[in-house]
């Protein structure tokens, strides 16, 4: 095209140049500290939570398409966008498969390390939205009683969702996982929503993910019971207060990590994708690039296991093969711990997060329980 587009992205979204360098002249900017001097003259905004897009940034420039690569939009200023005719949209969905790997690999982890076998107990999941309700799926799939909690949702929920009110599900549920975007009004804020009551009531021995949003979770009241009980197996994904965290709690959790339980490779370029194709229709340009041609090869894609190993043998082999949640664990401990300005090793080790790839790309041979086949292919992995 004679007349390219503008965009000002962050230098951190994968496959930039690949799908909009033949439309655009693209400005690759540091999306923590985007600022409105960087955008005055830009066409369009491609970005992901880390940047606050707001009047301050927008009011004295000539953007007409912000797009974030990411599935929610507490870091947009939707109103004022929509009442200066400002187009925006996100990328619901894009990264889910990867968040629910995450959390299947934290149940994972329990069950190997504490014996909380997930074919024996109930798993809560709180939000039932594009994660959770994958989520749900696929733990409903590998034969595994679920029960959810979304308030907002819960008159249109199918019926093999099991719902149950918040209090009910955080008291009696062996497994808690939660996925709710962040509100902050409304009769549903979400919030805090997570408060020093509903921690207390937590079984002794459960396990807790929280890989949604960090402020959903009251985490001072968090790791108070951790402090004084140590009896919850906590595996914490998101933080109040990113990238500035308070990295006192890392000492009461199985594992931590750095916000990157959907950044799985393909969550990440599937976001690329679909504000690339939404960007092209906002300006009537043809939608030339897709994702499948630009995506290499896992590197592992192939595991052969021995007839006698146990379900949760298995399942531990499967999910190591893919994901090695204990790596991730390692490296943000090591980066966090003592560091000042913590809230630098935080996005670093965000930007330099490396290649993990999804549990569709392993295919698994020679499982011959009907029972484990199911539970392998119901939480993702591909069984010959």
């Amino acid at each position: 095209m004679t007349n390219k587009l503008h965009i000002v992205a962050d230098e951190n979204i994968l496959l930039l140049d690949e799908f909009f360098a033949d439309i655009a002249t693209l400005t690759k900017v540091n999306g923590r500290t985007i600022n409105a001097s960087q955008v005055a003259h830009a066409d369009a905004l491609v970005l992901r939570s880390t940047a606050q897009v707001n009047a301050g940034l927008l009011q004295a420039s000539q953007v007409q398409f912000v797009g974030t690569c990411t599935i929610g939009i507490d870091h947009l200023d939707t109103s004022y966008m929509d009442s200066q005719g400002i187009a925006w949209t996100n990328a619901p969905g894009c990264n889910a498969e990867g968040v629910c790997d995450f959390a299947i690999s934290a149940i994972n982890h329990a069950w190997q390390q504490h014996g909380v076998d997930p074919r024996q107990g109930v798993i809560g999941v709180v939000g039932a939205g594009n994660v959770g309700g994958r989520l749900i799926k696929r733990l409903q799939a590998a034969g595994l009683q679920v029960i959810c909690s979304d308030p907002p949702k819960q008159q249109n929920l199918p019926a093999a969702h099991q719902y149950v009110p918040l209090d009910e599900l955080m008291a009696t549920a062996d497994i808690i996982s939660l996925h709710t975007p962040l509100t902050k009004t409304g009769p549903h804020a979400t919030m805090a929503m997570i408060n020093g009551p509903l921690i207390d009531s937590i079984k002794p021995g459960a396990v807790l993910i929280s890989a949604g949003r960090g402020e959903v979770v009251d985490q001072q009241s968090l790791q108070a019971r951790l402090a004084k009980q140590a009896d919850l197996q906590v595996y914490l994904d998101v933080w109040e207060q990113e990238p500035n965290v308070d990295t006192g709690i890392m000492t009461y959790c199985q594992t931590v990590t750095p916000h990157i339980a959907g950044h799985s490779l393909e969550g990440k370029v599937r976001g690329t994708e679909m504000i690339y194709q939404s960007l092209c229709r906002h300006f009537n340009l043809p939608i030339r690039q897709t994702l499948a041609p630009l995506l290499p090869a896992a590197a592992v894609t192939e595991l052969t296991v021995s007839a006698d190993m146990s379900a949760a043998q298995l399942l531990n082999e499967a999910v190591n093969s893919v994901y090695p949640l204990l790596a991730d664990d390692e490296s943000t401990r090591r980066a966090l711990q003592g560091v000042e300005p913590v809230s630098e090793a935080f996005d670093l080790l965000r930007k330099e997060y490396p290649i993990r790839r999804e549990f569709s790309t392993l295919t698994i041979h020679g499982v011959n329980s009907e029972a484990d086949q199911k539970m392998l292919s119901g939480l993702g992995f591909r069984v010959s």
